[in-house]
């Protein structure tokens, strides 16, 4: 079973993993990776302990998720898919150099910024009535914010999305930002259920990205 939890942590450490690709990487070279990036990480047989906030995760290098590791929220045994994973390594020095590839999405997704609101109220206008709304009935953010960014790439408008994995608590939001070319690097936020937003909490995220399809390598699939 794979669950989607919302703690920004977590979220952060998914990120990491999808961020990169190493198919010689070991469990040694995974924890060192671990411990430079800040956690505190260690090889454990066929498994890398870390620790996030509240919790203990067990990662296995090159699993059946995309990047450098899967992630289980208990202890893997050496049995079903994770039987081979030494076999994996085998000729595989933990001392040779990793080739740590960096996933091209990931270089498109933002941390931590702050946009710029539009005072175009003419725009904020335009995009206001460019969809009705809710798009999408509450609390299905991101299928609504998905569709909203259809209707203004098809209006010809730049859109960039925003994420916030812990924001309400459990289960996170997503949200767009819409560009005003009118006015240099200025956005018009909107929410898939309340329409066009002047709250300044919607203008920055924890991540944001131009494609929708980049929240894959931000929203943690741990295996249980």
């Amino acid at each position: 079973m794979i669950i989607t939890p919302q703690a920004e942590e977590t979220t952060d450490l998914w990120y990491l993993m999808s961020s990169y690709e190493d198919q010689k990487i070991t469990t040694d070279d995974l924890a060192d990776f671990l411990t430079a990036h800040g956690y505190q990480a260690a090889p454990h047989e066929n498994y890398v302990i870390a620790n996030v906030p509240g919790k203990k995760l067990y990662l296995v290098p090159n699993g059946a998720s995309p990047g450098l590791a899967d992630i289980y929220l208990i202890p893997p045994g050496k049995t079903g898919e994770n039987a081979n994973i030494d076999k994996l390594h085998d000729g595989i020095s933990s001392n040779d150099a990793p080739n740590l590839i960096r996933v091209p999405g990931s270089l498109d997704i933002k941390k931590e910024v702050t946009y710029t609101k539009t005072n175009n109220r003419e725009f904020t206008n335009v995009v206001r009535k460019a969809a009705l709304f809710p798009i999408t009935p509450y609390g299905m953010c991101f299928e609504g914010s998905k569709r909203m960014g259809r209707i203004y790439a098809d209006l010809g408008y730049n859109v960039m999305y925003m994420y916030n994995p812990d924001d309400p608590k459990g289960q996170g939001h997503e949200w767009i930002l819409v560009k005003d070319e009118a006015a240099e690097n200025t956005w018009q936020a909107v929410d898939s259920y309340y329409g066009t937003m002047d709250m300044t909490d919607y203008y920055y995220a924890p991540y944001s990205f131009p494609k929708h399809d980049d929240i894959n390598l931000i929203m943690p699939q741990l295996i249980v």
